[in-house]
């Protein structure tokens, strides 16, 4: 039988501290102790109805080299760089910053094979589009990458190599999971709409069209499947743009990720467009996966109530979103997306998913899944 709803994470989640540690009996190591703690929240289906998809956290918030674009960076083949002032800036020479990221990561990946010993279920991959990359990076000259086409079109090759090798050593020390990728484009939109800054602030980059948006995602797909991952084991937040959702698919993509708090509504011209868009998709066999904030305060409920309020007036019922996956997110990338925070600037640790987060996730699965149920 198929779940009826599935649940999973970012791709982030926050170390617990030494005294979280200490009272829930776990290793020091931060790594270790945090996938521990991720195990037994995700490690096992909850019933035949509601599945669960762990995840390997791309970033833990141990220092300020332990988030998700350093983490990102440091998957790059064949790229160099350094935390300077300003940012993250791809050049000649590896700095202290960008080795330290390269070194967490491994770090991660041994504390798995401990932690994940015999584990079979499903693993989750996190990493950063390439089209987001463009807008939170900077070159040697200061200029963000998105200013150079080259280096943006070689973005996508440098990442999907670097997270096949990611992958591969990853099944080395869990090898009896089942793989699955979670591509976060955070600031998309905002790249396609042309909101990123100049280094002056005076002005704004130009705006990069969907079509060679599409061709970036293509490739990284391309790398995807000669690795053996199916489209539908690779997961693109797409943002709330039909120009953007329409490239996805363009590019390949079976499996997208939509935030309900983000999508404008149907009773607006762009919002009708969008949803009939989701709803084509849909119809084609698209699987869409939802993104919501389930932390006290953050509207979990209404967010779901109104998707599914929008999916019946378009013409669906409930139990058609039966099989739905559902994403706990803090809610971080939204002020990205709107393009009201630099992609290049350094995150809050509170940004971070944290153990009471799944929790509160776990705890709505229960009547969410009532409801799509035949």
């Amino acid at each position: 039988m198929s779940p009826l709803l599935t649940l999973t994470g970012d791709g982030t989640f926050r170390a617990p501290s030494a005294e979280e540690s200490l009272r829930l009996e776990l290793p020091e190591d931060p790594h270790l102790a945090a996938l521990m703690r991720l195990r037994a929240l995700l490690g096992d289906d909850l019933d035949e109805q509601i599945a669960t998809r762990l995840y390997l956290p791309s970033a833990l918030g141990v220092d300020e080299t332990d988030h998700l674009l350093p983490a990102t960076l440091a998957l790059l083949a064949e790229t160099t760089g350094d935390l300077v002032s300003y940012g993250w800036r791809l050049g000649a020479g590896t700095g202290r910053a960008w080795q330290h990221a390269r070194e967490l990561r491994t770090r991660l990946l041994d504390a798995a094979r401990i932690a994940w010993l015999g584990y079979e279920g499903t693993v989750m991959a996190t990493t950063l589009g390439p089209a987001t990359l463009a807008g939170a990076t900077f070159l040697q000259s200061g200029e963000r990458t998105l200013a150079d086409p080259g280096a943006v079109r070689d973005l996508p090759m440098l990442l999907a190599e670097g997270l096949v090798g990611h992958l591969t050593e990853l099944r080395e020390r869990v090898p009896g999971a089942h793989q699955h990728v979670l591509v976060r484009e955070d600031a998309v939109a905002a790249i396609h709409q042309g909101r990123i800054p100049t280094p002056s602030g005076r002005r704004r980059y130009d705006p990069l069209p969907a079509p060679e948006i599409a061709t970036l995602w293509r490739c990284l797909y391309v790398a995807l499947e000669e690795y053996g991952l199916d489209a539908r084991d690779v997961t693109l937040g797409v943002g709330a743009d039909i120009a953007l959702l329409r490239a996805a698919r363009e590019a390949g993509a079976r499996r997208m990720a939509i935030a309900p708090r983000r999508l404008p509504s149907l009773s607006t011209p762009e919002g009708r467009v969008l949803w009939e868009g989701i709803a084509e998709a849909a119809d084609d066999g698209c699987a869409f996966e939802i993104v919501v904030d389930p932390r006290p305060g953050g509207n979990l409920a209404p967010e779901l109530e109104s998707m599914l309020e929008t999916w019946r007036r378009l013409g669906h019922a409930e139990t058609d979103a039966a099989g739905v996956t559902v994403i706990a997110h803090t809610g971080a990338s939204h002020a990205l997306h709107s393009g009201r925070v630099d992609p290049s600037a350094q995150p809050e640790r509170s940004t971070l998913l944290d153990e009471s987060a799944l929790e509160a996730m776990l705890r709505i699965a229960p009547t969410w899944a009532e409801r799509v149920a035949d």
